[in-house]
């Protein structure tokens, strides 16, 4: 469980006694007095026995709200049981959710619950879960407000009022023809200031957004940031009105998609629950793997050290290898970082090649150059200590000099073109994680130092 919010610090010791001492009228007051979230929270601090209790007391709106934010062990623990309050509060949730809840559910389970849905619910239910467990039609919820052109706006408010109370949102009306094509979306805003006896085909403009069914979520989250809108209605192949996705949805995809990213960056695969939640195990298989894969790639360090093991002064060079390798890996992970981050935002395309690095060149030059000299100075800095000596320190110093802009340089590039590459390809650029490319860095990065480096000391 995460950190206990100040609300459940509070509540929980009250909940408990009230338990305890069996006074569920005062309980059930209680927990309708906190968000659904909240009730949350303190259910999980609850022994289960103690949660399932509370579960029961909680009034049958608050039910299927309270269901959605409890984590995924809680959730089955109370629906395992099949107790009425619990059929209830899963047949309060909103579809999407439902069909969510459903994933995560053992077969069993979920098949019992879903039977026992009422007809129409569990069509809704079933009909979302068609659709790949990734796309925009398993975040829709079937739930919103429809009228038809033709209507007068009275008659569209009075349809509002009736069945506006059932609808996940009202802020946007949707305009359908006769065989359920989407043909517009008005915000409620136009409806209530127009005249009633206009039609809705008078206000109407044509003009709206959607979202394919078959959409990967999370081109939803970049066109509904773009152009700001807390509700998108989603379409089939044809056009069809099918539901509506909604901005908490799309924050919810928005926030797992960035965690992944994140976890990739840090040379994982992508942890599918919390990280408290996640076993010994499965840890172990996100993380090693990769770690395996960049020891072995480390490893040619080796060889390339083996290659100029007989070259003159290598003492000396071996001496600024930890400087050489911080410089490559650090710029090049800069680098990734931010064309990963620049993709996931649509700020530049793989067709921007270009146009990126040239901007990485240009800025990896005045970075390699600045470093450059700051490896000059350190060459000739440390040559006065007692630890490090040569009998040509200007010699040395400019080729770690040139050695660190060439290899700031070839980081930069590297960085930059890898995550335009891989998503040319069609793959995630977040796989191009910190530690590969400072992987990568150190291998090439020493190639570039002692090819270098050798080759001033040699010719001078």
């Amino acid at each position: 469980m995460l950190p206990v919010n100040p609300t459940v610090t509070l509540i929980e010791p009250e909940v408990r006694q009230l338990i305890a001492s069996r006074d569920y009228r005062a309980l059930r007051d209680v927990l309708a007095s906190l968000e659904p979230v909240d009730v949350a929270d303190v259910l999980e601090e609850l022994e289960p026995d103690d949660a399932a209790i509370a579960f029961r007391l909680l009034r049958r709106e608050a039910g299927g709200d309270v269901l959605v934010h409890l984590d995924s062990d809680l959730q089955e623990s109370l629906l395992s049981g099949l107790s009425s309050a619990a059929l209830r509060a899963f047949e309060e949730m909103d579809p999407d959710d439902r069909a969510e809840l459903i994933d995560e559910l053992p077969p069993q389970l979920a098949k019992a619950l879903v039977k026992g849905l009422s007809p129409d619910k569990r069509r809704r239910t079933q009909a979302i879960l068609g659709y790949p467990p990734e796309s925009v039609g398993r975040l829709m919820t079937p739930e919103y407000v429809r009228v038809r052109p033709e209507w007068s706006v009275e008659r569209a408010l009075e349809h509002l009022r009736r069945y506006g109370q059932d609808a996940e949102t009202v802020h946007w009306v949707y305009v359908i023809d006769q065989g359920g094509r989407l043909i517009d979306d008005l915000h409620i805003r136009a409806l209530l200031l127009a005249d009633p006896g206009e039609t809705v085909q008078s206000i109407m403009d044509e003009q709206f957004l959607s979202l394919p069914a078959a959409e990967d979520q999370e081109e939803a989250v970049r066109v509904m940031n773009r152009y700001d809108r807390s509700v998108m209605p989603v379409v089939d192949s044809h056009g069809v009105l099918l539901g509506i996705v909604t901005f908490d949805d799309i924050s919810d995809v928005a926030t797992e998609e960035a965690t992944e990213d994140i976890q990739k960056l840090g040379g994982m695969e992508a942890l599918r629950d919390q990280y408290l939640r996640v076993d010994l195990w499965n840890m172990l298989q996100k993380r090693g793997g990769w770690l395996v894969l960049l020891f072995i790639a480390q490893s040619m360090t080796i060889g390339v050290m083996g290659y100029f093991e007989e070259q003159f002064e290598l003492a000396v060079l071996l001496s600024f290898v930890p400087l050489i390798i911080a410089s490559g890996g650090n710029t090049g992970t800069q680098a990734a970082s931010l064309l990963v981050r620049s993709l996931a935002l649509d700020e530049v395309s793989p067709r921007d090649w270009s146009r990126v690095l040239r901007k990485e060149l240009i800025t990896g030059l005045l970075l390699g150059a600045a470093l450059g000299v700051l490896g000059f100075a350190a060459v000739l800095v440390w040559n006065m200590t007692p630890m490090i000596s040569t009998d040509r320190p200007v010699v040395v110093g400019v080729a770690v000099g040139a050695a660190v802009t060439g290899i700031v340089l070839w980081a930069v590039t590297l960085g930059a073109m890898f995550p335009l590459i891989l998503q040319r390809l069609k793959l995630d650029p977040a796989t191009i994680s910190s530690p590969l490319v400072a992987t990568m860095m150190d291998v090439t990065g020493l190639i570039i130092y002692f090819g270098v480096a050798v080759t001033i000391l040699k010719i001078a």
